[in-house]
């Protein structure tokens, strides 16, 4: 009898290889997460101790004001800036990644190198969408309700993933395009704050001065906070979801182009 040996199984190839591959990078992304008190205490940590401090310090005031609870619109304003806080630690990780001996041991193994990207993309995704779950959940304690059934429940989640998705490809462009890892921060660190202290979320539209409120009104965390209430407390939502709709897509869009060049150029080297 002759003895056989039966061969390795194939590598997948195409779009389910390019998947595959990428699953194994978001999951590596995601362990790193877990393990590193710093960025769970920054993208977790100190937006919760923000919403019970904003709570206990305004929560009576707007009350008495607008006849709602401050949790209504403060806990989908943490999600998003949950998500915004993202971008810098992601990007730095990224930017670490793709310029040290990690990316290029990658290169060397018969992957594709978009697995890389896709896989902290996707990684990242799942990180913004779990702590939303935690954070929504954990606002539960306050008062924060989804009043307005699961499919607006559901929509809701899917909005702060086109928001997370908008979140990930920012930390992409900023990754490849930096110099060096402090210049990410001086980047990213400005305009998230702006947008959010001057948005609807903090302070309802009627308390910005007039020549500044429909500045405030269109920008898209403003627009994402209306959304979201609107999916979770009630009130006006066709308009501010087409925004946010816009406003994510576009700016993901726009850094996919960016993204394609930048990366193309790095493999290339």
């Amino acid at each position: 009898m002759t003895a056989t040996t039966s061969a390795p199984a194939a590598l997948p190839t195409g779009a389910g290889g390019l998947w595959a591959e990428s699953r194994i990078i978001a999951g590596r992304v995601l362990r790193l997460f877990v393990r590193s008190p710093m960025m769970l205490l920054a993208t977790f940590g100190f937006p919760l101790l923000q919403l019970f401090m904003l709570l206990a310090a305004f929560n009576i005031l707007v009350h008495d004001t607008l006849g709602e609870s401050y949790v209504v619109r403060l806990a989908p304003l943490i999600i998003l800036i949950t998500a915004f806080s993202a971008i810098g630690s992601s990007a730095i990780a990224f930017w670490v990644d793709i310029r040290s001996g990690v990316f290029n041991r990658l290169r060397a193994m018969p992957i594709n190198a978009l697995s890389m990207l896709f896989g902290r993309m996707l990684g990242d995704l799942v990180r913004i969408l779990g702590i939303a779950v935690l954070v929504a959940a954990i606002a539960y304690l306050p008062g924060f309700r989804f009043e307005q059934g699961f499919g607006a429940a559901v929509g809701f989640f899917v909005l702060v993933a086109l928001f997370g998705l908008m979140c990930t490809s920012i930390a992409v462009v900023a990754a490849l395009s930096a110099p060096y890892p402090p210049v990410i921060m001086a980047w990213v660190q400005l305009p998230t704050l702006a947008l959010t202290l001057m948005s609807s979320g903090y302070m309802p539209l009627d308390a910005y001065p007039s020549a500044i409120r429909s500045v405030v009104a269109a920008q898209p965390v403003s627009t994402a906070v209306e959304a979201l209430v609107g999916l979770s407390h009630g009130g006006p939502l066709l308009v501010p979801m087409l925004a946010t709709v816009a406003w994510t897509v576009g700016i993901s869009v726009l850094c996919a182009f960016v993204t394609v060049r930048k990366f193309r150029n790095f493999v290339a080297g």
